[in-house]
């Protein structure tokens, strides 16, 4: 990959987060990673990664408040592609995304790595 992209992995699962960090940086990836919804978001808006990998289920701001804080960004946060993680099929959630723009949703436990990096450079026209 010529031009370095970054993806911005939040997930507050530390062996999930390590898995994923790992891939993505294999595959020439920039990665930031963040533990919790404040983490997330103040790295998002600080650091307007090319893409948001983002659990719902999070501490301190769940999924859905940051992706919504992040759409405020008229500029960057309006147009960034985010992918949520869930380990649920919340209909509701995939319903409060969906007003947001979010149409990606990832069951944890339904996807391999390499599904997950082949969504990614899709979303990134890579």
């Amino acid at each position: 990959m010529s031009n370095k992209k970054t993806i911005l992995i939040a997930e507050d699962e530390a062996a999930m987060l390590r898995a994923l960090s790992k891939k993505f940086s294999g595959e020439g990836f920039n990665v930031l990673e963040a533990k919790d919804g404040e983490e997330t978001l103040a790295n998002a808006l600080d650091k307007k990664p090319d893409l948001v990998m983002l659990d719902i289920i999070m501490p301190k701001m769940d999924g859905i408040d940051v992706m919504k804080k992040i759409r405020e960004d008229r500029k960057w946060g309006s147009e960034v592609p985010i992918i949520m993680l869930t380990n649920l099929s919340d209909a509701g959630s995939v319903s409060e995304a969906a007003k947001f723009g979010v149409y990606d949703f990832l069951v944890k436990t339904d996807w391999r790595l390499d599904d997950v990096v082949d969504l990614v450079k899709a979303k990134l026209n890579l």
